[in-house]
C-alpha cells in the first residue's frame, strides 16, 4: 500500500448544529492505495449544491440528514462531522492499485465521492476505488463531465428506479425545472419517450427551459399571483392527472437564502402546497421528493390513498452507500456518460471558479439557481 498526500483541500466542517465553517487543510492525508484503489488527480469538481445553507445547520434538513448519517458512519453522532465541499470530480489517473483492471494511468476518468470516504473532491488529488469512477468519452470536457454526473445520477434513479418511468404512456411534472437537476431531469425524460411539463419561477427561467429544446407540454410560471399548477395538468392531461411528479426542491428558504435573495434581488421560490401536488397525480400515480422532513396531515394522506398513489424520497447519497446497488451505479454513470456524449444530456455550467475562489462560491451558491459552479484545478 502506498500512501499520498494531497497538497490542498476545502471541507465543510459542522459542529453540534452551528454555522457551517469551510475549512481548507493544506496537508491533507489521503488513504492507502489499495489493491483496487485508483488516485485521480482532480481537474475539475462541482460545487455540492446541498450546502446552499450557510446560516444554521438546523434550518436546513437535508444537510441536517447527511450530518446525522455521516454520524453515524463515523461512529461519533454527536461530535463534529466534516462534509465534502464537492462530491462529483472528474480528473486524470495517476496511479492504480495491483487488482485494477478497467482503468490504466494517464485514463481521464469521472465520478462521484461517496460520504463515508471522509475526503473532499475540492482537493488536488483523491484516492477511489476502481468502481467509483468511469471513462469520460472523447469531446468531454473536464468541467462538463463534473458539472454533470451528480446530477444526472440522481435524475436517472428518480425517472427510472423511483418514477418507474414506462415511456409515451406517462406524464412527467418536473417541480422547478430551470435548476442543473430539473433541467436533467427534462432532458432524461424526454429521451426516455415521456410527455414533459414543469414549472419555473421567473421569465428568465422560463426562457432558459424553453432554449433547451426539449418539447414541452406547457412551462407553468409559478408566482405570487399564479399558483395554479393543478388547471395546467388537468388541462394538459385531460383531467386524468400526472403519473410522476419530481419535486427538486430540497427545503423552504432558509434565513440566509432570503437575505440573498433580498440582497441580490432574486425572485423567490414558489413552491406548491402538498395538496396542490398530490392533486396533480393521477390514478396510480408516483410523487418523487428530495424533501426529507415531508410530513403529510391525513387529508392529505386520505388523498393519496384515493389515488392509489405513492411518495418516494430521492436521496442518491444512499446508493452511493449501499453495496446492494453498486452494480446498477456502475452501469448508471457508464449510460449517462454516453449520453453526454452524444448530446442528449446537455450540462449546464454557470460559471467556472480556482482554488482560491472555492470559500466566497460557496456562501454564494443560494442565488444560484440555473447551473452549477465547478471548481478548475
Amino acid at each position: 500500500m502506498t500512501k499520498f498526500k494531497s497538497t490542498k483541500t476545502v471541507f465543510v466542517e459542522i459542529n453540534n448544529g452551528s454555522n457551517l465553517n469551510f475549512t481548507e487543510v493544506d496537508q491533507a492525508e489521503l488513504p492507502d492505495l489499495e489493491r483496487n484503489s485508483v488516485l485521480i488527480q482532480v481537474k475539475a469538481c462541482s460545487l455540492s449544491s446541498w450546502l446552499h445553507c450557510c446560516g444554521n445547520v438546523g434550518k436546513d434538513p437535508a444537510t441536517e440528514v447527511l450530518c446525522q448519517a455521516i454520524g453515524k458512519i463515523g461512529g461519533n453522532p454527536n461530535k463534529s462531522c466534516k462534509l465534502p465541499a464537492g462530491q462529483d470530480i472528474a480528473g486524470v489517473v495517476k496511479a492504480v492499485g495491483e487488482d485494477v483492471t478497467t482503468l490504466a494511468k494517464g485514463d481521464y476518468v469521472v465520478g462521484i465521492i461517496p460520504l463515508d470516504y471522509g475526503q473532499s473532491g475540492c482537493a488536488d488529488f483523491v484516492v477511489l476505488q476502481e468502481f467509483d469512477v468511469v471513462h469520460i468519452p472523447d469531446g468531454v470536457s473536464f468541467v462538463d463531465a463534473a458539472g454533470c454526473v451528480g446530477d444526472a445520477v440522481k435524475a436517472y434513479i428518480a425517472l427510472h428506479y423511483m418514477g418507474r418511468l414506462g415511456g409515451s404512456d406517462d406524464t412527467v411534472l418536473v417541480l422547478n425545472g430551470a435548476t442543473s437537476l430539473g433541467s436533467t431531469l427534462l432532458q432524461l425524460a424526454h429521451h426516455w419517450g415521456a410527455r414533459v411539463m414543469t414549472s419555473c419561477s421567473s421569465n428568465d427561467e422560463k426562457t432558459y427551459i424553453q432554449s433547451l429544446g426539449v418539447p414541452l407540454l406547457q412551462v407553468v410560471e409559478l408566482n405570487e399571483k399564479n399558483q395554479s399548477l393543478k388547471a395546467a395538468c388537468n388541462a394538459e392531461t385531460g383531467n386524468l392527472g400526472v403519473n410522476i411528479i419530481i419535486d427538486t426542491i430540497a427545503s423552504l428558504p432558509t434565513q440566509m437564502d432570503s437575505n440573498i435573495i433580498e440582497e441580490e434581488k432574486v425572485e423567490p421560490l414558489v413552491r406548491p402546497t402538498k395538496h396542490d401536488i398530490i392533486s396533480c397525480l393521477a390514478v396510480g400515480g408516483r410523487w418523487v421528493t428530495c424533501e426529507p422532513n415531508l410530513q403529510l396531515d391525513p387529508p392529505n394522506s386520505k388523498l393519496l390513498f384515493l389515488r392509489c398513489a405513492s411518495v418516494g424520497f430521492l436521496c442518491e447519497q444512499a446508493w452511493m452507500l449501499s453495496h446492494a446497488q453498486q452494480g446498477r451505479y456502475q452501469h448508471i454513470l457508464m449510460d449517462i456518460m454516453r449520453k453526454v456524449g452524444t448530446g442528449i444530456i446537455r450540462p449546464n455550467i454557470h460559471h467556472t471558479v480556482t482554488f482560491d475562489g472555492v470559500k466566497d462560491a460557496l456562501k454564494h451558491l443560494p442565488k444560484i439557481r440555473v447551473g452549477k459552479v465547478v471548481l478548475t484545478l
